[in-house]
């Protein structure tokens, strides 16, 4: 990495110096309320926000973190079928494995214009509704599919403009054998990090990717220093075992950011462990109490213009 002057005493102090301040502050979110599907949602190809199940979001998601500039800003949708979601919740009911022709998704977009002075609900503006597409007699146009995907555009206008990953090559354009070898060895690394608890290690890790959520969230130096107290402290758990014994090459190549990032992760799609779908391919067993749990960790790897594969990286 090239964040050398990183280390956990200093990390927080490092962003915190970074992080630029407005008069105003604006804040994208996003209300899904579906309807007889399971989905994912992502903002300009970054994932906001996942269910797989039927429960419906009472509160916004802020989707700050994938908007990078002030522009048009590209809304994705991924719907799946309920499987045995509905079953698992009732304890009854048929496994479903196409979508419906009652199917239904709507996602309303909101704005605050300046969120660190009011937060409340009289203050928000909504930008937009837009809902899953239908026919004529207006079923939904995916019914019959294992699944379904659409994607629909608003516009925003933030203070900040971020490279972030988007000057990252195309890396869905190099060999998949050979790309897929980089990424293992390179969580192999960060398990390394786990288990050696090297402190100035792991803040040299997340210093990029907090970059982007201190700036995008408009992060004080209290929030900073919370998000990294609650990363240390994981080095301190008492973990168990990695992954599949860490042997991250059983996890399929995910590409995000129209292929400037890619990550390992679980099958989005059933049949899958219903404990493991859609999750990152980086995870850890540890002890908590007397129960065993599982902690998974999002880590998007991209490559800078004009390097070889072999550095391959986190933001940084």
């Amino acid at each position: 990495m090239n964040n050398q002057v990183i280390t956990a005493n200093n990390v927080v102090e490092k962003i915190f110096n970074k992080v630029k301040r407005f008069p105003k502050e604006p804040k994208y979110f996003i209300r899904p309320a579906q309807g007889n599907c399971a989905y994912e949602i992502l903002v300009n190809d970054k994932l906001m926000v996942k269910e797989y199940g039927i429960e419906q979001y009472a509160t916004p998601i802020n989707i700050n973190y994938g908007i990078l500039k002030t522009g048009l800003q590209t809304v994705t949708v991924r719907l799946y079928p309920l499987g045995d979601a509905i079953k698992d919740a009732y304890g009854e009911g048929e496994t479903v494995t196409t979508l419906l022709p009652k199917t239904q998704m709507n996602i309303q977009v909101v704005k605050y214009d300046a969120f660190n002075i009011d937060s409340s609900l009289d203050a928000e503006k909504e930008v937009m509704t837009h809902k899953a597409p239908t026919d004529k007699e207006g079923k939904f146009k995916g019914a019959g599919l294992p699944y379904y995907e659409y994607t629909f555009t608003f516009d925003a206008e933030v203070p900040y403009e971020l490279e972030g990953w988007s000057k990252g090559q195309d890396l869905t354009e190099f060999h998949k054998d050979e790309l897929k070898t980089q990424v293992v060895n390179y969580y192999k690394g960060i398990q390394k990090i786990y288990e050696t608890k090297d402190k100035d290690a792991l803040a040299r890790l997340i210093y990029g990717d907090y970059l982007v959520y201190a700036q995008t969230k408009y992060w004080t130096k209290e929030d900073i220093k919370e998000a990294w107290e609650e990363d240390l402290e994981q080095l301190e758990w008492d973990i168990r075992e990695y992954g599949e014994k860490g042997e991250y090459a059983t996890y399929d190549l995910h590409f995000y950011g129209h292929g400037k990032l890619v990550t390992l992760k679980h099958p989005s799609s059933e049949p899958v462990d219903k404990r493991l779908r859609g999750e990152s391919g980086f995870w850890f067993k540890y002890v908590k109490g007397d129960r065993i749990k599982g902690r998974f960790i999002w880590y998007n790897l991209y490559l800078p213009e004009g390097e070889p594969l072999e550095n391959l990286r986190v933001i940084d």
